[in-house]
């Protein structure tokens, strides 16, 4: 993404509705699909570092980022994290409890997304759980996905076909932030009216009231999505769990 975002996600993310309800739901989902007390974590593309630094409540977390810039402001909040990209994690396999992933496959510079995934069935430890986010309906393409460098929005049977033949078992595929996708559908057309000559960010300080209000209607749909998969919205969240019953893999960082 655009180097000037990772300040701006910094500066908002502890109150922004998006990162808060999202935080929430990552951890929800973990605690309803892992078990054990000490849960060892990685945070693949952990970005400022915020949700790996609240992960840590669930067990020991390890992160980690492509970008300089993510790395020192996640080593800021106290983020156990190393400078990595997620088409080569170093980490020997059968590492990790859970993983957690969320918008990064989706990136440009990530040509085939079977990579990351192999990567993170390689790492986690059988039985292992993958809580993966990612931007949904191939059409929905706007400004502010250039401006994170995102090329790709994925439909729901592609990242379950995804998953499948990268032999995770799917326990859990929904879309997220339907709440969001009437506006974003607005704003889209009014992109396409317009179309501006300039990439910019979705993410900015909003009124304290309407934040207030979408992260309670968020956080209820993620409570929600905790029992159920909903139909629409402009994310996909998956569970995906690693067998425990398979062929060792040797390779090592």
């Amino acid at each position: 993404m655009e180097i000037t975002e990772y300040k701006n996600i910094y500066d908002n993310e502890e109150t922004h509705f998006f990162y808060v309800t999202t935080n929430y739901l990552i951890i929800s989902l973990i605690s309803k699909y892992s078990s054990g007390k000490k849960l060892k974590i990685l945070d693949a593309g952990c970005g400022t570092g915020l949700l790996a630094k609240q992960l840590q409540k669930l067990g020991e977390v390890t992160a980690v980022d492509i970008s300089p810039e993510a790395v020192k402001l996640a080593k800021k909040r106290g983020v156990m994290v190393n400078q990595a990209s997620v088409l080569k994690l170093p980490f020997y396999a059968n590492s990790f409890d859970v993983l957690v992933s969320v918008d990064v496959i989706t990136h440009k510079s990530i040509i085939n997304d079977l990579i990351p995934l192999k990567e993170f069935y390689r790492v986690l430890k059988p039985g292992g759980i993958l809580i993966l986010r990612v931007s949904a309906n191939s059409w929905l393409h706007m400004i502010h996905d250039k401006h994170v460098h995102m090329n790709h929005r994925y439909n729901k049977d592609e990242l379950f076909h995804k998953l499948k033949k990268v032999k995770f078992r799917v326990l859990k595929l929904s879309f997220v932030n339907g709440v969001l996708l009437p506006p974003m559908i607005f704003r889209f057309f009014l992109e396409k009216i317009f179309s501006p000559n300039f990439t910019s960010s979705a993410i900015a300080t909003v009124n304290t009231n309407v934040n207030k209000l979408l992260t309670k209607m968020l956080i209820y749909e993620s409570k929600l999505i905790l029992q159920y998969d909903i139909p629409f919205g402009i994310g996909l969240v998956a569970v995906a769990k690693k067998p425990l019953k398979e062929n060792p893999v040797t390779r090592t960082p």
